[in-house]
């Protein structure tokens, strides 16, 4: 205890030391840092995740950013928004919880460090206080995943005799004797590096000219955006205390009425977005590719929409297997649709081949929140084909060794992520984006593209 005090004192200490510094150094800039902390819940799936169950833990986070002032168009229509980077630590401990079989279940998880860039927007700005949104995106690192080959063992819990897979735990029967109970490994998590997303809403408040109290209800999701198996993820539910330190004084607003009329830019372009992904029947990793031509419109400064065509191409090993028909029997509305898709109902089992070279084309439709240079992206496709052979009914998303695939003529799907522009005129982009058939993620592919061909509208003459 004595140790801890030492060391707060110290980190106070060492705060106040370089306070003067650090304002020097940042003079009449709008940079900030903020501390928080964090505590919540995970939602738990309740066919694989029993150890989540009424389950709550810590979380420190330590945030580096930038308040606008109006300088730019797009920060007076967004009212005045920041950006930054977060670094949040998670200890997936529950503290207040003494039964030695939930911590040995709460021992799974271990901890996690995510880092990730996120935007502030604001929904109501006064003087002294917002309300306002956040949306990060990143990346996650955890200390303990899935492990295929090993077998999870509680380190305190005392082996059934009777079950060797299970273990004796501290629930009394009946006849008071303890239950016994298998506990699950962390099918949640199976890669070390994660994609990560943060989603917040909160109040803000103004204490000083330089010092804001923050309090937050957050969101957090993280997968592997199907690159491994099992790929359940995480969901976190949380509240957030920060305070927020400004370098300088909280810059005043800057309202000007005197920029140009945005004209409208509409664009050519194409993009190339290589990915890979998982297939389930071999646990190999297979490339996955996509093309894409298309046409976008700069509708107002941080309004982007469009429209494109895409053809995705992925080439598996050639594979054929026996499957129980039964796990099939609510994939499909009626007989018909079950045999055009190479089921036969009236069998035990049914022989599916899985083809070589899967290839699809779609039309899709998406939008863009720009705020300079970096953009949030989120659209929306429909195939128009699908194949070959029995590949137009499958979600090659899902699990299809297991029946979860096949579903009736699956042809939406939905795409987010985000985009950077890079060059003069902003005519490159680059960024990442998760491809799902909702609600099972499809795969991560980094993007490229570039708009070729610039153009304003015609003026009509009067």
């Amino acid at each position: 205890m004595k140790d801890y005090r030492v060391a707060v004192a110290i980190g106070l200490t060492f705060l106040l030391c370089i306070n003067d510094g650090l304002a020097q150094k940042f003079k009449n800039s709008d940079f900030f840092i903020e501390a928080g902390l964090r505590y919540g819940a995970a939602l738990h799936h309740p066919q694989s995740a029993i150890y989540l169950k009424d389950f709550y833990y810590p979380s420190v986070e330590l945030r580096f950013g930038q308040q606008t002032s109006g300088k730019n168009k797009w920060e007076q229509m967004l009212y005045f928004p920041s950006y930054g980077v977060t670094l949040r630590y998670t200890s997936y401990w529950d503290f207040m919880d003494t039964k030695s079989e939930w911590q040995e279940r709460n021992k799974l998880m271990g901890q996690s460090l995510a880092l990730f860039g996120y935007f502030k927007g604001n929904i109501i700005r006064y003087k002294w206080f917002s309300w306002n949104y956040q949306i990060g995106m990143g990346a996650v690192y955890f200390t303990k995943i899935y492990q295929k080959d090993v077998v999870y063992k509680p380190d305190n819990l005392t082996p059934d005799p009777n079950n060797p897979n299970n273990y004796l735990s501290d629930e009394l029967d009946a006849n008071g004797n303890r239950k016994s109970k298998a506990y699950p490994d962390n099918c949640m998590i199976s890669l070390y590096v994660t994609p990560y997303i943060n989603l917040q809403s909160g109040l803000d408040f103004q204490l000083t000219p330089q010092l804001d109290l923050s309090l937050q209800a957050n969101f957090t999701h993280a997968s592997n955006a199907s690159m491994n198996m099992p790929n359940f993820g995480i969901n976190e539910v949380s509240a957030i205390a920060n305070i927020r330190y400004h370098f300088n004084a909280f810059p005043a607003p800057v309202k000007c009425d005197t920029y140009p009329k945005h004209k409208p830019v509409n664009s050519l372009f194409f993009t190339v977005d290589p990915g890979w992904l998982i297939a389930r029947y071999d646990d190999n990793y297979y490339f996955k590719t996509c093309a894409s031509v298309g046409y976008m419109r700069d509708v107002l400064p941080i309004l982007r929409v469009g429209l494109s065509f895409e053809a995705f191409y992925v080439r598996y090993l050639s594979h054929s297997k026996d499957y129980n028909t039964t796990l099939w029997s609510t994939a499909f509305t009626n007989t018909k649709d079950a045999q055009a898709a190479g089921i036969d109902p009236n069998n035990p089992t049914t022989r599916i081949h899985m083809p070589q070279n899967i290839y699809t084309g779609a039309f899709y439709a998406f939008g863009e929140l720009a705020f300079s240079r970096f953009a949030l992206h989120i659209g929306v496709g429909a195939y128009i084909f699908k194949g070959p052979d029995q590949a137009k009914y499958m979600d090659l998303a899902q699990n299809w060794d297991n029946g979860g695939t096949l579903k009736h003529y699956p042809w939406i799907y939905e795409k987010v992520g985000f985009r950077v522009y890079l060059g003069k005129k902003m005519n490159h982009f680059v960024g990442a984006s998760l491809r799902a058939h909702a609600p099972v993620a499809d795969y991560l592919a980094f993007d490229y593209g570039y708009r070729f061909y610039n153009f304003f509208d015609v003026k009509r003459k009067k």
